[in-house]
């Protein structure tokens, strides 16, 4: 699918023209075009090198998968590769993202995606019911979309935070393997995440300082704050990281605990049948002049002996702390 909206800069009036009126519409610079790429066609995707004539290599990265975000310095256009959360993903209880691919010329901004992106949808509506969001730079639209979709982020963030904090609660209170199947596939989660931030984030820092001709002083101060915003989810990141990597230090602690404690009433049972052990055997050796052999309380004296050690060992293991 394929959506066009322009406005030119001197008329407060959004257009929606097809793919046949671009040619004439770039030529004007007066003219923003927003062209947006929904998992399209090969003779939609066409349009990028037979209209607009990207680079070969950035064509390229654009029609297949690109697992790191990137910033390509074409000359007369960027060409930036950025990642968002899949909402179709989040549904089913997983975390996953995918690449959104921008090309920002002087007087168009190009997006291709070959999945749902709430930012995308979120300004394209916002475009049609206040086209003066178009009268601005290409600059400045691409900057709303970046910026919606790091806000996106947020509640995802939010909600990893919750559930490290229940982690180390379950943790403590019932440590099982349950819960460290839990705790790694919240830390691989975690993980994703921060290969995907951390590089976004550089590309973020580039565009606010100025490093790109494409993009104007004024605009520069506006991805600044956006950097900021994902400087800050980058330092959560790293905080749930620790936390994680503390409640698998916790979940070990509990774990060595618990068979510390099931080794010592294990020993401590070893221990009292041992006098058992000595005494049954000695009365069990085939001697005849062994005492109490003949006797008829003799099991019951050999018992009784018996029981009295039993009560000893466990006195003398609880008046040194043992149990």
């Amino acid at each position: 699918m394929i959506r066009i909206v322009s406005c030119a800069k001197k008329y407060n009036k959004l257009k929606e023209p097809s793919a046949l009126e671009l040619p004439e519409l770039l030529s004007d610079e007066e003219n923003l075009i927003w062209v947006d790429l929904y998992n399209p066609t090969d003779k939609e995707a066409g349009i990028l090198t037979d209209i607009f004539t990207f680079h070969p290599l950035a064509v390229e990265d654009c029609l297949s998968t690109v697992p790191n975000p990137k910033i390509d310095d074409y000359g007369g256009y960027l060409y930036v590769v950025i990642h968002g959360i899949n909402a179709d993903a989040l549904k089913r209880d997983e975390l996953e993202t995918h690449d959104l691919d921008i090309f920002l010329g002087k007087n168009y901004l190009v997006t291709f995606h070959k999945g749902y992106f709430r930012s995308i949808e979120s300004v394209m509506e916002r475009c049609r019911k206040n086209p003066a969001l178009l009268q601005g730079d290409s600059e400045s639209l691409m900057h709303k979309i970046i910026d919606a979709l790091v806000d996106n982020y947020l509640p995802i963030i939010d909600e990893l935070g919750e559930k490290a904090d229940e982690l180390e609660r379950e943790i403590i209170a019932r440590a099982s393997q349950q819960v460290l199947n839990k705790l790694f596939a919240l830390k691989k989660d975690i993980l994703y995440l921060r290969r995907i931030i951390n590089p976004q984030r550089e590309i973020l820092r580039n565009m606010a300082g100025g490093e790109h001709k494409q993009i104007c002083f004024e605009c520069s101060l506006h991805f600044k704050d956006v950097y900021d915003h994902l400087f800050m989810i980058s330092e959560l990141i790293e905080s749930y990281r620790d936390t994680l990597s503390g409640a698998m230090e916790a979940y070990l602690s509990v774990v060595s605990n618990r068979l510390n404690e099931v080794m010592k009433v294990l020993t401590i049972i070893a221990t009292i049948l041992m006098p058992l052990t000595l005494i049954t055997g000695i009365f069990g050796m085939n001697f005849d002049n062994i005492p109490l052999v003949k006797s008829s309380y003799g099991f019951s004296v050999t018992m009784g002996i018996m029981g009295i050690v039993v009560l000893a060992m466990l006195w003398f293991f609880k008046k040194k702390g043992w149990w």
